[in-house]
C-alpha cells in the first residue's frame, strides 16, 4: 500500500514527508521504493550545499565548466581537476529544484489515488504546519540577529532588521508585513521579491503547492491518453509557455527569469516526467546490486557532472536552451542520479543518513534559513569563511541534520496537537 497523504502515525513517520512505502511492501517494492527516498535525501542535501557556497562564496563560472576541468586534466593536474569538478557540483546552479518536482510526481503517481478534497487536505497537513511554524521561526531568528548584530556593532536596530541580514552575501530586506505573505502563502505570489520573504528556502512550498492542485488534473490525463501523448502534451505546454514568458514578459512583478522559476506550469515537464516514470519503477524488479551500482558509480558521477555543467543557460531569457529549461539536462542525470542513490544504500551509515533526509525533506528545507541567516551573520560581522568552504560542507550538513531532527519532533507535537491527522 502506497500513500500520497499523511500515513497512519508511527516512530519513523513525519507529517512532512510521509515513508513512499508502507512496512507491509513486498521486499521487492521496499527495494525500489527506498531507492526514491534516497532520491529524496540527495535532493535536499544538494540543496544545503549550494546554500552554503552562495552564502560565502561567489557563485562559480567558466572556471569550473568542462573545457575549464579537460585542460586541467591535460595539464596533469589532476587534484586541480577534481576540485573544480566538485566546485561546479556545489556550486554552479542546476535542475535541484527540477529534480524534487521530478521525485514529486513520481510518489503522488505511485501513492493510491484518492478524491481531490481528501488529497487535498492530506498535502495541507502535510505541510503547512510545517510551514507555519518555520515561517515564524524565520522572522524570530532574523530579528534575534539582528538586535545581536546591532548590540556588537552600534548600528541602528531598525536598519539591521530591515537591511542588515545577508543572504548570498547581499542585503536582505524584511519588513513586519512579510510575516504575513508568507503566512498566507499566497502574499508569496505578490512579487519576485515577494517569493522570497521571510524564511526564503520556503518558496519551494509555494512551488509544491502549485504542483499538487495541478496534479489532479495531470493524472486524470495521463490515465485516458496514455503516458507518451501525456508527456509530450506538458512538454509541449511548457516549451511554449516559456516562449511567451521570454518574448512578453506576462507577469509584470516578475521578471521572464524569475516567472520560469516560480511558476510550476513553467516547470511542467519535470512533473510530468516523474508521474511517467511512475508506472516504469512499479514495474521494476529490483534495483542495481552492490556491485554493479558501485561499478557504475564513477560513470554515473561523470553524467551527473555533464548534465550539471550543460544546465548552465536553462532558465536564461532570450535563448534556445531558456526556452526548453532544464528538462534535458535532467532526463540526462536521472538514470546517473539512481544509480548513485542505489549505490549509496548499499553503503549502511550513508543509506540511513540519505533515507532520513528524504523523509524528512521539509523539516531540513525549514532548518536552512536559520543556517543561513547565521551565516549571513558572520559575513557581516567580516569573517571570511570562504577559503574553508570544503571543511565547512559537511559541518553544515550535519548541523542541518541535527537541527532537522530536533525541528521535526517539535513541530510534529505543535501540528498534531492544533491539527490532529484523521485514521
Amino acid at each position: 500500500m502506497l500513500w500520497t497523504g499523511t500515513p497512519p502515525r508511527a516512530k519513523s513517520a513525519s507529517p512532512d514527508n510521509a515513508p513512499v512505502v508502507c512496512p507491509t511492501a513486498t521486499g521487492v517494492a521496499r527495494e525500489r521504493l527506498l531507492i526514491v527516498d534516497a532520491l529524496r535525501g540527495i535532493s535536499i542535501l544538494w540543496v544545503a550545499v549550494f546554500h552554503l557556497w552562495v552564502d560565502i562564496r561567489p557563485m562559480p563560472g567558466t572556471e569550473v565548466g568542462a573545457r575549464a576541468v579537460a585542460e586541467t586534466l591535460r595539464g596533469g593536474d589532476v587534484a586541480s581537476a577534481l576540485v573544480k569538478a566538485a566546485t561546479a557540483f556545489a556550486g554552479l546552479p542546476s535542475f535541484r529544484v527540477d529534480l524534487f518536482l521530478f521525485v514529486t510526481g513520481l510518489v503522488l503517481m505511485m501513492g493510491q489515488a484518492q478524491p481531490a478534497g481528501v488529497f487535498l487536505r492530506r498535502r495541507a497537513r502535510a505541510i503547512l504546519p510545517n510551514y507555519w511554524l518555520g515561517s515564524l521561526v524565520g522572522a524570530a531568528v532574523l530579528v534575534a540577529l539582528a538586535v545581536l548584530r546591532a548590540s556588537v556593532a552600534g548600528t541602528p536596530l531598525a536598519g539591521e532588521i530591515a537591511y542588515g541580514t545577508r543572504l548570498a552575501r547581499v542585503a536582505y530586506h524584511f519588513e513586519p508585513l512579510d510575516i504575513l505573505r508568507s503566512l498566507l502563502v499566497v502574499g508569496r505570489f505578490e512579487s519576485a521579491r515577494m517569493m522570497q520573504v521571510i524564511a526564503p528556502s520556503l518558496w519551494y512550498v509555494a512551488l509544491v503547492m502549485q504542483a499538487y492542485v495541478l496534479f489532479l488534473s495531470m493524472r486524470w490525463l495521463l490515465e485516458r491518453i496514455g503516458r507518451a501523448p501525456f508527456f509530450l502534451v506538458c512538454l509541449a505546454a511548457m516549451l511554449c509557455g516559456r516562449a511567451l514568458v521570454f518574448r512578453f514578459n506576462l507577469l509584470p512583478t516578475f521578471d521572464a527569469n524569475a516567472t520560469v522559476i516560480y511558476f510550476v506550469p513553467f516547470r511542467l515537464a519535470p512533473l510530468a516526467l516523474g508521474m511517467v516514470a511512475a508506472g516504469w519503477v512499479a514495474r521494476l524488479r529490483s534495483g542495481p546490486g552492490r556491485r554493479a551500482a558501485l561499478a557504475l558509480l564513477v560513470p554515473a558521477v561523470c553524467l551527473l557532472l555533464g548534465a550539471i555543467w550543460g544546465s548552465g543557460g536553462a532558465n536564461r531569457p532570450g535563448t534556445l536552451a531558456g526556452v526548453i529549461g532544464p528538462i534535458l539536462p535532467l532526463s540526462f542525470a536521472l538514470p546517473a542520479i539512481w544509480v548513485i542513490a542505489a549505490a549509496s544504500l548499499t553503503v549502511p551509515g550513508l543509506g540511513r543518513l540519505l533515507l532520513w533526509a528524504g523523509r524528512h525533506s521539509l523539516s531540513i528545507l525549514v532548518v536552512q534559513d536559520v543556517l543561513r541567516f547565521t551565516v549571513g551573520t558572520l559575513v557581516a560581522f567580516g569573517l571570511g569563511l570562504g577559503p574553508y568552504v570544503w571543511p565547512l560542507i559537511p559541518a553544515y550538513v550535519g548541523a542541518s541534520l541535527l537541527l532537522a531532527r530536533a525541528w521535526d519532533a517539535l513541530q510534529r507535537r505543535i501540528a498534531d496537537r492544533f491539527w490532529p491527522t484523521r485514521g
